[in-house]
Parts: C-alpha cells; sequence; structure tokens
C-alpha cells in the first residue's frame, strides 16, 4: 500500500516537527550566538591588550629618551666640570712653577750677592796683606809709616764697612 519513499517522506516531516517542536534551530543559534559573542569579546579583549601594550610601549619609549636625554645632560655636565677641573688643575700647576721658578731665582740671587761679598772680603784680605808687606819692606821712615798706617786704618775702616753691609 504504501511504499517506500511515502514512509521516508513522512519519518522527514515527522522529524522535522519534532526538530521544530523541540525548537532545535534555536537552540543551535544562540549556541552559534553565544559562540560568535565570545569569539568577539576575545577579539575585544585582544583589541584592548594589544592598546595597551601599545601604550605601555609608548610609554616606556618616552622614559628611554627622557632617560637618553638626562644621561646626556649628566655627560655634558661631568664634562664641563672635569674641562674646568683640568683648567683649575694647570693654573696651579703654572702657578707652583712660577712661584717655585721665583724661589730659585731668589736663592741664585741671594747666593751671587754672597759670592760677590766673599770674594769682595778675600780680595780685600789679600790687598790689605799685601799692602803691610809692601809697607813693612818699603819703609823704614817714620813718617812713611805714620801715612801708611793711616792708609791702612781707612782700609780696615772700609773692610768692616763691607762685612757689615
Amino acid at each position: 500500500m504504501f511504499d517506500a519513499t511515502f514512509w521516508v517522506a513522512i519519518s522527514f516531516a515527522i522529524f522535522c516537527l519534532i526538530i521544530i517542536y523541540k525548537k532545535i534551530p534555536q537552540v543551535i543559534n544562540n549556541l552559534l550566538d553565544s559562540k560568535i559573542n565570545e569569539i568577539k569579546s576575545e577579539i575585544d579583549n585582544a583589541k584592548n591588550l594589544k592598546n595597551e601594550s601599545q601604550q605601555l610601549l609608548q610609554k616606556y619609549k618616552t622614559k628611554i629618551e627622557e632617560a637618553n636625554i638626562e644621561a646626556g645632560k649628566i655627560i655634558n655636565n661631568e664634562k664641563k666640570e672635569t674641562e674646568i677641573f683640568i683648567k683649575e688643575s694647570e693654573n696651579k700647576f703654572e702657578q707652583l712653577i712660577i712661584n717655585k721658578k721665583k724661589s730659585l731665582e731668589q736663592k741664585l740671587d741671594q747666593m751671587r750677592i754672597k759670592a760677590v761679598k766673599d770674594i769682595q772680603n778675600i780680595s780685600n784680605k789679600i790687598a790689605l796683606e799685601a799692602v803691610k808687606k809692601i809697607i813693612s819692606n818699603s819703609a823704614n821712615d817714620e813718617k812713611m809709616k805714620a801715612v801708611n798706617q793711616k792708609n791702612l786704618d781707612k782700609i780696615f775702616v772700609n773692610l768692616k764697612d763691607s762685612k757689615s753691609s
């Protein structure tokens, strides 16, 4: 009476009615919607994380630039301070050299003056001795001795004056 196609069509219709009655397409639709919403939320979270990481990256780049600028300032300040220190050291060294040179020149002048005085004293003594010998050998006369004695006294006075100065 009824062939197999009829029964397949009836079972298909019953199956479709059961699916519609049980609201299976709506359940599948809800499942797909929830999955879509879940995926959208994960995408939004990923976008938020990306934005946050870009902001952090920019923030750290700014901090790195600021640190580089600060390091440059510190290096420049230290270079300036080092140059000032070097100049001051050079000036102090030059002043020390000048002072040492002056001191040595003063000592040398003092040594020259002393040497000249010593030479004058020695030459005066030699001249005095020579005059004494000449006077004692050449003069027998009392008048000559008196004149020579006066000259000797003058020489002694001059010698004493030169020693005291």
